[in-house]
């Protein structure tokens, strides 16, 4: 008697309704073994009717699930939405994948084989790599320098090997993870206070307290249309979520030895980056950048509201903040 393997493919769909098509053909073409049963979940998350309309019309309702919401949820909330619903359908497990993301034609099996080769494996991801240019790769797995509030992001080779030697400190980056749902059942879903950016690392943090491992599949890609520009191309919205998240991530998670004057090191470190930039004349991306640190030490959270003043206490801080940047640059 063969045994089917049921996977749920979470995507969630914001205003790019034509890469999500594509990635959904992807998804289609990723499996070739009839001892998977696959599941695709689209949601889209509060997109403009526009956008909508094309992934509805373009969606093959026979073969994917559509859903749609009228604002957006954020990565965490939209995707524990269909977590939820893959409990449900009691899944073994759950693929979340980037809409602007393409797998590879054997993504599926290969990473549903790594799970079921490696029992205590809670999380895997394939080798993520550049979109139309397979030999750059963008991920492959990172490890926490609790030390700086940073991530040692390796090669390839690099990551292969810390895999073997220190699998326990291993988290994955969240374009193309696939959890094995026993795991999620065990240590929660993704939290949804970050809304976007830092769930990656905080789930990768929480599977390992857990004693679950976190796998890259290094004969398995998918590619990915990861940002490719200087970083202060981003949006102001990302200068804040990611300001703010890392005082939900490293206050919850630092371990011990370095959680000396953790609230100030995290806050003088958003405000380097905040006065960065100033000084190249992004106002609006600073703000966002200063914003997130208030909220993140008052504790408010969700979908970004940039439409506020900084407040008073964070301009007052500012030069000092400068002064003591600029010190510790010329020690460097």
């Amino acid at each position: 008697m063969k045994v089917i393997t049921k996977v749920v493919v979470s995507i969630l769909n914001w205003n790019s309704a034509h890469e999500t098509l594509n990635c959904i053909k992807s998804v289609l073409n990723s499996y070739k073994n009839n001892q998977i049963d696959l599941v695709i979940f689209v949601l889209d998350n509060g997109s403009t009717v526009a956008d909508y309309e094309i992934l509805h019309d373009g969606v093959d309702k026979n073969l994917v699930t559509l859903i749609r919401v009228e604002k957006n949820l954020g990565f965490a909330a939209g995707h524990n939405l269909i977590i939820r619903r893959a409990f449900d359908l009691q899944a073994d497990f759950i693929w979340l994948l980037n809409s602007d993301a393409l797998a590879a034609p054997d993504a599926v099996t290969k990473l549903v084989d790594d799970m079921l080769t490696h029992a205590n494996c809670g999380v895997n991801s394939p080798v993520i790599v550049r979109m139309g240019n397979r030999e750059i790769v963008d991920a492959c797995g990172a490890m926490h320098h609790w030390q700086s509030f940073s991530s040692v992001t390796p090669q390839l080779e690099e990551a292969k090997h810390m895999q073997t030697t220190m699998p326990e400190k291993i988290w994955l980056v969240g374009t193309a993870v696939m959890f094995r749902v026993t795991a999620l059942k065990d240590i929660g879903l993704l939290d949804e206070r970050f809304f976007a950016y830092y769930e990656d690392d905080d789930i990768g943090v929480r599977l390992a307290k857990g004693n679950w491992r976190s796998r890259v599949v290094f004969d398995c890609f998918v590619e990915h249309a990861c940002f490719d520009g200087v970083i202060t191309d981003r949006k102001p919205y990302y200068f804040y979520l990611m300001a703010r998240n890392s005082f939900i991530f490293f206050i919850d998670h630092t371990p011990a030895p370095y959680r000396k004057g953790i609230l100030i090191r995290l806050i003088n470190r958003s405000m380097f980056v905040a006065e960065s930039l100033y000084d190249k004349g992004l106002s609006d991306k600073a703000n966002a950048c200063m914003l997130g640190i208030s909220d993140g030490i008052n504790h408010r959270y969700g979908a970004p509201d940039l439409n506020r003043s900084v407040p008073w206490w964070l301009k007052v801080l500012r030069p000092f903040a400068k002064f003591w940047n600029s010190r510790q640059i010329t020690k460097v």
